[in-house]
């Protein structure tokens, strides 16, 4: 069971004396956050209680006036600026940084050097001391009515040709595809790195600076992961205070793990939903790694009850939550204790009060949507629950994920109150690229003569057991990357006339042949890792008299609806058959 977070710190487990994670900001009125002693007794008019520990204010770049009503917050309970853009608290003992929400009329606060956001306060704060902390912001030249939301699942870079592999790919990628986008935002989903401290640095510059086609810089959010917590830290056997320091190193790099910000007319949040409980040794550089209970923790709740009770007419916006391990139904991960805490209900019932919802994240290294269908938002929809393959696939093993969807990231695009569109991107591939088509009667061997067969149950090699399915003899097996049961249908057209509808394969139970093949013949794999069938994305289709093989002028149409905007309907096309690895190697 997850321990009730009631922290006792002796002096000694207090940081001090720690450099400011932006160095490049220098101190003075126009920096964007600058941190020193407090020592005022009016700051902009405003009396300072005597017992603030940390106070401030927040202005507006063009006009020089301080904001007001901008939430702010130690990462344990919030305030908000006065009139006169004045915030003050006497902060947790805790809190390492003070940061804000940041209004939607005004731009991301970039790093001058590294073009990162930065919403927080430098350094690292000593619980003795009382700081002042203030903010300037730049007003938007007009407000953001559309915007694009870029999820990155697990660069997971435990080594630097790892690192090199995620920017000559994702990084890449996105440098040119957001440039056919407004206005885009970043955020990983947690796994940045690989239990390898040693790769901070070397990732915090692979994502800095990012400019598209256009010049326009994207800002790089981060959701902190299982492996992002420091297994370097030592194992007090409390795991609440062992989790706390575990974040230590991530808070440094990125900042705060629960925050927030808004844009056009959404509010977007991104939380830790990993308790870590004790240490197994690892074979990357830290030498350790953490496991992990997941799940939300009741100070966690109370900061997310008050951030969404800062959000005014929610049941007019669309909000999203980011975190690393998936909600779903509260699944049990594989290998992991996962014991979501009684909250895991109330932040869906605080997920209702929006007109629209969704949750994003990473984890799975595979694709997968999950309706909440029990959790209805003010607009009649369900929360949606995006899972996100990750951009470095199966570990930087190939050019795919486990279940066999190319390595990439997912592009949302939102306009006003609702996400338009959604789009899974492949890396270094067409947008179009959204599915495979494989013969059902195909034998797939390779090197080690492993043999796997569509429509053989139970295809066993070094005891893992590839799961087909006997329907798919003599059918086209249709691998859509980021369908649904529910938006998603597949037609089979011929010589420009639809000839029939392919069939879904329920959910769970079934492995992706071809990719087995692959993993256990060519990548020398040996665990049933390689063989996962939590989600399915397949379908089939049999023709009349006629082997897949045989049939000539063949074209699959798979067709998405996006059930947040019924209006917006996509076509991908595939008319050729995978026979091959070419699609999956690297």
């Amino acid at each position: 069971m997850m321990k009730k977070l009631i922290y006792l710190f002796a002096a000694a487990t207090l940081l001090v004396g720690v450099a400011a994670c932006n160095p490049t900001n220098p101190e003075g009125t126009d920096a964007v956050s600058t941190l020193s002693d407090l020592k005022d007794a009016t700051i902009n008019g405003t009396a300072i209680d005597p017992a603030s520990t940390v106070a401030g204010i927040i202005k507006d770049s063009k006009t020089g006036k301080g904001i007001a009503g901008v939430p702010v917050t130690d990462g344990y309970n919030f305030v908000k600026t006065d009139a006169n853009g004045v915030y003050q608290m006497a902060r947790d003992s805790r809190c390492r940084k003070v940061y804000y929400t940041l209004p939607a009329a005004y731009e991301v606060a970039l790093d001058p050097s590294t073009h990162l956001p930065v919403f927080y306060s430098p350094g690292i704060m000593e619980a003795t001391k009382k700081y002042r902390a203030d903010f300037v912001l730049k007003p938007l030249a007009a407000p953001e009515t559309e915007f694009t939301l870029l999820m990155i699942g697990d660069p997971q870079c435990s080594v630097a040709s790892e690192v090199a592999r995620y920017k000559t790919e994702t990084i890449k990628d996105i440098k040119a595809t957001s440039s056919k986008y407004p206005n885009c935002y970043a955020m990983t989903l947690g796994d940045i790195i690989h239990d390898s401290n040693d790769m901070w640095n070397l990732l915090a510059n692979a994502m800095s600076n990012v400019q598209d086609d256009k010049g326009r810089y994207v800002p790089f959010y981060q959701t902190i992961g299982n492996h992002d917590h420091n297994s370097k830290s030592s194992d007090t056997a409390d795991d609440v205070l062992d989790d706390y320091n575990s974040t230590l190193e991530f808070v440094k790099v990125f900042g705060p793990t629960d925050y927030s910000f808004d844009r056009g007319n959404a509010h977007i949040i991104s939380m830790d939903d990993i308790p870590v409980t004790s240490r197994a040794t690892s074979g990357k550089s830290n030498g350790y790694t953490w496991n992990y209970e997941a799940g939300f923790t009741d100070d966690q709740y109370k900061w997310f009850k008050q951030d969404i009770a800062n959000v005014e007419n929610k049941d007019q916006k669309v909000g999203f939550l980011c975190l690393h391990i998936p909600l779903r139904a509260g699944a049990k991960e594989k290998g992991n204790s996962v014991n979501w805490s009684k909250h895991y209900q109330d932040f869906l019932d605080l997920m209702k009060e929006f007109k629209e919802f969704h949750i994003m994240i990473g984890h799975t290294h595979y694709q997968q949507n999950y309706l909440h269908t029990g959790v209805i938002c003010k607009g009649g929809g369900y929360v949606y629950e995006h899972i996100h393959g990750a951009a470095c696939g199966a570990w930087w093993a190939s050019d795919c994920n486990v279940t066999g969807g190319p390595n990439g990231y997912t592009i949302y695009s939102v306009k006003g109150n609702t996400v338009t569109n959604w789009l899974m991107k492949g890396s270094n591939k067409a947008e179009d690229y959204q599915l495979r088509v494989y013969d059902g009667n195909q034998i797939y061997s390779g090197t080690k003569g492993y043999k796997y067969q569509w429509y053989n149950s139970a295809n066993t090699y070094l005891s893992c057991k590839a799961i087909g399915f006997a329907e798919a003899k003599d059918c086209f097996v249709a691998e859509v990357f980021n369908d649904d049961k529910l938006n998603w249908k597949l037609e089979m057209w011929q010589n420009g006339a639809k000839i029939g509808d392919f069939i879904r394969r329920a959910d769970g139970g079934l492995s992706n042949i071809p990719v087995c093949a692959f993993w256990y013949n060519e990548k020398g794999k040996t665990t049933d890792t390689y063989i996962n069938h939590t989600a399915s994305h397949y379908w089939y289709f049999k023709p009349k008299g006629v082997a897949p093989a045989d049939m000539t002028g063949w074209e699959v149409r798979a067709i998405q609806t996006i059930p947040t905007n019924p209006s917006q309907v996509n076509t991908y096309k595939c008319s050729e058959l995978t026979t091959d690895y070419k699609s999956y190697d690297k």
